[in-house]
Order: C-alpha cells, then structure tokens, then sequence
C-alpha cells in the first residue's frame, strides 16, 4: 500500500481558480491509494478537514460560512510574472472580472466587475481595499510580491459592508504577515519585451506611385498632385503607366531638408527590459511576528526612452501584549516612483510613426529636426518628441499605513481600533525646450505641478462569535468608520528662459508667461455598519448586512444613504437525505443588496465662477471673450478679470444606488476531483451621478451634475475544473494534472436617462437613442460595401459622391435619398462572453503551465484604416500598403476604396466600415519550472528553491478578416508586447 499527500502546491492550484462559495467547502484532504490486483483502482479519502478564514468585510468569516459571490485568487500562480500591477496578471482567470491593460511600464490596468454604469460620463472603477485602507487608486502602486491573497467581490450582498463607495464591486487585498522562526527569501526575474505593428506604412517612392494612381484615378495632373513628386508616366489617362517617381533635391523652402526614407516605428521602438527583484524577511517567535520586503522594479516600454521604477519598503508585524486578550499590530508601506513623460506620450508617438511620411529625415542637413513641409500634414517629428521628454518625468511617493489594537476582555468577543493612513505626493517637472522641425515652431515653456492628497482613516469593530449546542453558529459584526480626505494641488508656468539645459530651467528664471495656478478639496465619509452570520448544522446558511454612509459631497437632505444586503446559502450535500454518489459538496445560494456610489467632485453642489483670461484665436486676429478688461484704458500691466460661470449647483445631488440579486451553485464531484461554480445575477444602477452635456443656448456655466438614469446589467458566470494526481502508466511516478475553465458574459442596457444626458451617446434625439441598449453603443453610417459599377450607383438611392469604387451606404429609411436620418446603432463594445483556460502539470521536480485568455465578440473601432485604406482623408500623411491594393475595375475584389486625393463621398464619416469584431484568444503565458531536489537544496543550505522560463502573449488568433494587429489594443495606445522572462526563487 502506498499513501499519496495533496502536497501545498496542489491545494493553491486548486484554490486559485476556484471562487470563495466553491472554496468555501474545500478541504485540506490525502490522497490514499490502495493498489488492486489489477493496479488500476484508486480511492481518495478525505481525512481531516483545515478550518480556513478568509478576510473581507472588517472580519475573518470562514469559508464554509460565505454565502456571497467572492472569487478567491492565490498569488502563488501568478507570483512569477513580473510585479507591476497584479491586476494585469489577474487577466481572464476570474469569471466577471473584465481587465484591460497595455504595453505601458507603469502597469495601469482598467478593471470592470460585471458590467459597468455610464461609461465616460459616470464612475466605473472598483474599490480597492488594501489592509483594510479603501482607495480608488489602483493596485500599481504598490509591490505584488507583497501581496498574499486578492478577493474579488462581484455581487451586493459581498461588497455592501463597504456600502457607499462599492457600486462597481470591491477588490480586497491582503499582504503576507510573519509566522514562527526566520524566514529569508529572494526572488529576481528579468524579461525581455518586443512588439511590431503588421501596419507596413509605404516608403518614399511606395507612396509617391499611390499618390500618381490617385491623381490618376481622379483624372487630374499627377504632376500637380504634390510637390513632393514629380512623375514620369505614359500621359495615357486610359491605360496609364508609371515609369518612375521623381523626388527633389530638397523638399522645403530653405533647402536644409533632403528627401529620406525614414522607417518611422523602427526608430521610435526598440527591444525593451524589465527586472523585477524582491528580498523579504518573515518570522517571530510565540508573542511577535514580523514580515517585511524590499522591492524594486524597473521596467522600460517597447517605445524608446518609456521608463517606469518602483521602490518599495514594507513592514507588516503583530504582537500578543496579553496572550489571547490584547494585541497590536501594524502593516506599513513606502514607494517611490518614477517614470517619464514617454509613457503617457507613447500612443502619439506611435501613431506619429506610422502617419508620418518618410520622406521626413529625422534630422535635417544643419543638424535641427525634419519635420512636416508643403505637401505634408504638420504631424510632428516622433523621435523629437521622445528626446526631448526624456527628462520631463515625475516623481510619486505613497505612504500606506494601517495600526490597530485588538482587546478580547471575554472569549470569542474582539474588540478592535484601528487609524489608516494612506498619503501620496506627486511631483511633476515638464519642460518643453523651443524648437524648429520642418514648418513646426514652438517656443520653450516650463511646467511644475505639485500635489498632494492624503485619506486617513479610523475605525472600531465588535465581533462576536456565538455557538448553541453545537448546531446554531453566530458571527456577529458591529463597528462605525470615518474617512478624512484632503488634496491640494500647486502649478506654476513660465515662459522665455536664457538657456535651454533643463538644470537651469526653474521658475525663477522664466520671463514671459508666468503665473501660478492652484486647486484642492476636502471631503469626509461617516459611516456605521452591522453584519450577522448565521450557520444551522452547517446546512442552512445566512448572512445580514447593513450600511448607513454620511458624505459630505451631498447636501444636507441627501446627506446619509442606507445600503443593506441579505443573503442565503443551503448546503444540500450535508442533509441525510442526499445520497449522490458522485457528488461532494452541492451547495446552493443566493443573495439580494444594495451598493452606492459618491464619486463626484466636492463642489457638485454649488454654483462656481472661475476668471477667463483672454487668449490668442487660433483663427482670426482678435481675441476670444475673456473675463478680463483694461478697465483704464492703459493698455498696458495686468488686466483685472471678473469671473464667469463654470457650473451651476444642484443642492438635491444624492447617491447613486445599485441594487443586485445573484443565485448560484457550487458543487464538488467524484472524490472532489471536479470542481465548479455558476453564478446568475441581475444588477440595477439608478439615480446615477452624471454632468450634463446641455446645449448651448442654455448659457455658460449651464451643464452640471444631476441624478439621472438608470443602468441594467445582467450575466453569467461558470467556473468548471478537474484535478487529481494521475498514474499514467508512461511515467514513473504519479502527475498533477490541473485544468480549469472560466467564462462570463455580462449584458448592458440603458432604461432611463436625463435629457440633456441622452443624445451625448449618439442617436437622433427622437425614436433613436441609447435607451433600451448598451451604454456602449456605436452610432452611425452602415457601409454596404463598394460600388462596382456606373449601373449599381444608378439603381442605388441618391448619394453624393457615388461612384464606381466608392463605399455604399446602406438607404436605412428607405426614402432613396442618402442623408442624416440613414445612422443607427450599429454595433457595440460588450464582449459577447470573455473566458480563460489555464492548464497545469507537475511531475517530480518539474512543473508546466499554460494559460490561455479570449474575447469573444464586441466590436472595435480601427482608427489605422484612415490611413491604411485611404489617400483622400489624411493627403498630407503617410498611408498603408493595403493601398497598393486598392479597388480597380481590374481588382474589384479588393475592400479598400479606390484610390482619390478628393474625399467627395464622406467617406472618414463614422461608420461600420471602420468597426470589426473584436473576438481574440491569446496565449496569455507559457511557463515551465524546476525545483532542484531537496539534497541539493539542503547541501546549498537553502530551505526552497526554484527556477523557471515563461513567455507571455506569444500567440494572438483572431478571426478571418481582423485588420487589427491586436483587439485589446487596436488603435493609437501603448501596445501589449511580447515577453520572455527569467528568473529565481530562493529561501533561506
């Protein structure tokens, strides 16, 4: 007989992808096989049960006892990918959690828990709670190798202890405290990152020959299209022939700038880097524990001189006073931050790269900047725009702390304080040096914002466990919380420095334009919330909960918001009358709540005035209607302002409130080595807080912020999963096999909104608007599409600009006119379903992952088609191959236009021709690993060790027709590059 042990990284495996309701009835269980005559007959025994606690909500509640939608990620999977933001590796392993990301170093991520509300004009981000500090920030700014366990709280009944700032749902973060003994660990990883665009913008005489065809095609003088080329043709505007495309000795009025031919993307990219190093600490003895890390991480971007770092100090520690009756503690952070101007520059240099000509030289003859000259669009040198930014960078301090105090003056009863404390410093220096590229001039201008915020945050609990006759279980949960916050924001400019080195550039020593601007806010949460557990025989499940929040963003009537919650589990596999062979755990829940939200800015409720300066037209000689006046007719110092309007106050602002039921299931089957969960839920966002967008004959100042419209969304999540140590009869001994499966789908729909609201998301204002759809709706031009023939133009409705060759549009109206009232809704954002699939595999010392992320359906706007399908909307740019392949009598098959340098059709109108599907499947991360034995660890006086080599986002597979280089970043954004990382663990 031989005995098999569930060993550690089985059991986070499984817990990884499994959500909290599911988790809840996992057991720390050995595998016991018994070998048969046959050899081919294992049974699995459970044989103790591990009393697990999870904590959210300002308690630990155990697992068993969760009746809410909470999905459970255990960070030893994703630990190894390199630390920038943990949100980013979350991508696609929990069921409901939609995260976007790019290529930028700095590791932002944009994250939506089912669904989303008003999109660009209402709040859509999650709350995150970091050892117990809530903050809107994000997870960027601090260090992942710190972190021990991420909760994700999808439904109401979860997240509405958090009450008035949970709407979007909670993210609830935990980082790793000591234990007994000493522990050492580093870990180092180094990857190496590439990206290419599949975009081929033409070359110098590639888009000299475009531009003759066009010339042609419009049966205009291909000599006269442009001065930037001459062409020696047949003449035959019938059966035209291009011999060769002539350039000028120079291509600008001084003759300083020759004609080249400059791979723009190639010189503004490269082959980036990133290290990612963490050393910790862990230990104690009976009375203290103590963890605590030094983190560093420096991560360049693909798009040269990008560059974000991050140093980061934690110290977390607890320490028994009194055994078992008073405690105190504290977790505490410090980061600091750098990073450049590049990386929020990154989609404007890239997309520079690819509209800019190349007949644009990077440097001119005399050693200044090529830029844009007469026959091209004045788009500005990309690669001076990265030299010349990268010292403009800012710097971010975060300090994180929270200390507390726990006293239990009777058993099972705790009594905690705690003050948090959560300060961030921003510090940004900008200074744009004058300078000359092509026709493009600017003058030098220094810029220098300071600014500060800081939440600090105090709070009392009483939780009290209660347990009758062994069958009734009671958690009990009362406390209140107050939340300070408080920003201010200093900015000075400054124009006319003496000397262009940037050490000599301050303030001081600026003398034109100078002036300072100034802003801050203050705003404070009160708050009062209570939560029962309950827990019959472990059969029948529930749990109560309430919130009252007072935010003094609201007027006084609308000051306190009530948010309650309930919600009901039932474990049918624990009554005696269930006996189900193959299944071992079947639990079902369901739960009804109410969340809110308060983001919106400290003024909304009063009337604010702001001075206008009068300011240079871009287009005429005279000054636009400023708020000041030389009032002594001097014409000459400082002019008095008066003010005028910016926003009218609305004093009966109250809170948006999203109310959210959710059923489901959890269930375990044949000895627990199938696992999954399904969750419905249904999810309604009213009173929503959103500025108008009024017209303007309303007057200055007339927008402002209201409680309007309501949002519906409704979904669907299933997590399916198979583990089990295997005999394979191949191998010699037993391999882990892990795979786990997770999809969502999450429906949108408007049903209400303001007037004023409604048409900013397209629509005629009458019989077509975004109610009864997606927030996400696209509305416009339906391209039907190109004209074959002088006949299909004729038997087409009237549209101006048909011809043979040019897009058709759909007669929507059917009244054979081609006019305003031919837009629809005719596509949306919202991803059909969204899915991950992760496969492990251990054998001995070796382990192998792969997981898989995918976006099926939703549509993407490509922006790049302006340039890649057209010469007639951008003439001055650069194009794209895909007009080597223009529609031609001879090539009608072709879907790009046919080539013109006059866009008489309207053909860059927004429309369906520019949108394609959205769907990709991405193998998101490769991974293999190896642990040495444990004689080699022992004799190298290590305690653990491992090494491993993983590559993300190696392979994109998107459907037949995608033009988009990549769906999840299609358009002029910092691009997801490809990775391959290094790196190595150690304890000691």
């Amino acid at each position: 007989m031989k005995d098999y042990k569930l060993n550690p990284l089985a059991r986070q495996l499984r817990a990884a992808f499994t959500p909290a309701p599911l988790a809840l009835m996992l057991m720390a269980t050995s595998l016991q096989a018994q070998e048969t005559e046959s050899d081919a007959v294992q049974a699995e025994t459970p044989k103790e049960v591990e009393v697990i606690e999870i904590s959210y909500g300002y308690s630990a509640v155990e697992k068993t006892d969760l009746t809410g939608a909470i999905a459970t990620v255990d960070i030893e999977d994703v630990i190894d990918l390199p630390a920038g933001n943990i949100m980013q590796n979350l991508q696609g392993r929990v069921p409901g959690l939609q995260i976007t990301t790019t290529g930028n170093p700095s590791s932002t991520a944009t994250v939506r828990i089912r669904g989303q509300g008003l999109g660009p004009l209402g709040n859509n981000d999650p709350l995150y709670i970091i050892d117990g500090i809530p903050t809107k920030s994000g997870l960027h700014e601090i260090n992942s190798n710190d972190i021990a366990d991420v909760q994700v709280l999808r439904d109401a009944a979860a997240a509405s202890i958090y009450g008035a700032r949970s709407g979007n749902g909670v993210i609830v973060v935990t980082t790793k405290k000591g234990h007994k003994g000493l522990d050492f660990n580093f870990r180092f990883n180094q990857s190496i990152e590439e990206y290419d665009y599949d975009l081929h913008p033409l070359n110098t005489l590639e888009r000299g020959a475009v531009v003759w065809q066009a010339a042609v095609n419009d049966g205009s003088n291909p000599n006269s299209a442009s001065p930037l080329y001459t062409f020696d043709w047949n003449q035959d505007f019938e059966n035209p022939e291009l011999y060769s495309v002539i350039l000028p000795t120079y291509t600008d009025p001084e003759n300083v700038q020759r004609p080249a031919d400059t791979q723009w993307f190639d010189e503004v990219t490269r082959t980036s880097k990133i290290s990612d190093m963490n050393f910790s600490v862990a230990g104690g003895n009976e009375v203290s524990q103590f963890y605590t890390s030094l983190g560093y991480f420096d991560a360049e971007g693909i798009v040269d001189g990008s560059k974000f770092e991050r140093l980061a100090f934690r110290f977390n520690s607890e320490h028994d006073v009194i055994e078992d009756k008073l405690k105190v503690g504290q977790t505490f952070l410090i980061t600091d931050q750098k990073a450049n101007l590049i990386n929020d520059l990154a989609g404007q240099i890239l997309g520079l790269s690819i509209e800019q000509q190349s007949i644009v030289p990077v440097y001119n003859d005399v050693g200044g900047w090529g830029g844009p000259v007469p026959g091209i669009t004045d788009r500005d040198n990309p690669v001076r725009i990265i030299e010349q930014n990268r010292d403009n960078g800012h710097t971010y301090n975060k300090v994180m702390a929270n200390f507390f105090v726990e006293y239990s003056p009777i058993e099972d009863l705790t009594l905690r304080g705690n003050v948090g404390l959560d300060y961030s410093q921003f510090y940004f220096r900008n200074f744009t040096r004058a300078f000359t590229a092509g026709s493009l001039s600017s003058g030098d201008r220094l810029t220098v914002e300071d600014n500060w915020n800081q939440s600090i945050i105090t709070g009392a609990t009483a939780t009290y466990k209660w347990v009758v006759n062994d069958l009734h279980k009671f958690n009990f949960l009362a406390g209140v919380e107050q939340i300070n916050y408080e920003r201010e924001l200093f900015r000075g400019i400054g124009s006319g420095f003496a000397s262009d080195d940037r050490s000599f550039a301050y303030l001081s020593q600026a003398t034109s334009d100078v002036r300072v601007e100034g802003e801050g806010e203050t705003w404070s949460l009160d708050s009062q919330f209570a939560r029962v557990d309950y827990n019959y025989d472990n059969r029948y499940l529930a749990s109560f909960t309430i919130r009252r929040d007072g935010s003094s963003r609201f007027g006084d009537a609308n000051e306190y918001g009530n948010f309650p919650a309930a919600s009901f589990g039932w474990v049918v596999s624990n009554e005696d009358f269930f006996d189900v062979e193959f299944i071992d755990t079947l639990k079902l829940r369901g739960s009804w709540g109410e969340t809110g939200n308060q983001e919106i800015p400290t003024n909304a409720t009063v009337t604010t005035y702001v001075p206008r300066y009068a300011t240079q037209s871009l287009f005429t000689n005279e000054q636009d209607e400023g708020t000041a006046y030389d009032i002594t007719g001097s014409n000459s110092g400082t002019l008095p302002s008066g003010f005028v309007r910016a926003q009218t106050g609305n004093a009966d602002l109250k809170w948006e409130t999203s109310t959210q039921i959710n059923l489901g299931v959890d269930f375990e089957l044949f000895r627990n080595t199938v696992y999954g969960s399904f969750d419905w839920y249904e999810k309604e966002t009213r009173d929503i807080l959103t500025l108008t967008q009024p017209i303007a004959t309303l007057g200055e100042g007339a927008q402002k912020w209201v409680n309007g419209g309501t949002i519906e969304n409704a979904g669907v999540e299933l997590v399916l999963g198979y583990e089990k140590w295997i005999e394979t009869g191949l191998l010699e001994d037993e391999l882990l096999v892990d795979i786990n499966f997770n999809i969502s789908s999450t429906e949108n729909t408007v049903t209400a909104l303001p007037e004023d609201v409604v048409n900013s998301f397209g629509g005629n204002g009458q019989d077509k608007t975004i109610l009864g759809r997606s927030i996400n709706s696209v509305y416009g031009y339906v391209a039907d599409g190109i004209f074959q023939s002088q006949e299909e133009v004729e038997e087409h409705a009237v549209q101006s600009g048909a011809a043979p060759g040019r897009i058709r549009w759909q007669d929507l109206d059917g009244n054979g006119v081609i006019d305003e009232n031919d837009q629809d809704f005719f596509a949306d954002t919202d991803p059909d379903f969204i899915y991950g699939m992760n496969f492990t595999f251990k054998y001995k010392a070796w382990d192998f992952n792969m997981f898989w992320q995918g976006v099926k359906g939703g549509q993407i706007r490509n922006n790049w088609r302006l340039f890649t399908d057209f010469t007639s909307l951008n003439i001055g740019s650069n194009y794209g191959a895909r007009t080597l392949d223009a529609w031609t009598p001879e090539n009608a098959n072709s879907d790009v236009p046919a080539l013109t340098l006059i866009d008489n059709n309207g053909e860059g109108r927004q429309s369906s021709f520019f949108w394609e599907e959205g769907t990709y499947l991405k193998l998101r991360n490769i991974s293999v690993g190896y642990t040495p034995t444990l004689d080699f660890i022992e004799r190298m006086g290590l305690n653990d060790a491992r090494i491993y080599l993983q590559a993300q986002n190696l392979l994109t597979i998107t459907p037949d027709g995608t033009l988009s280089e990549d769906p999840e970043t299609p358009n002029e954004v910092f691009p997801v590059p490809r990775r391959i990382t290094f790196g190595l663990e150690f304890s000691f």
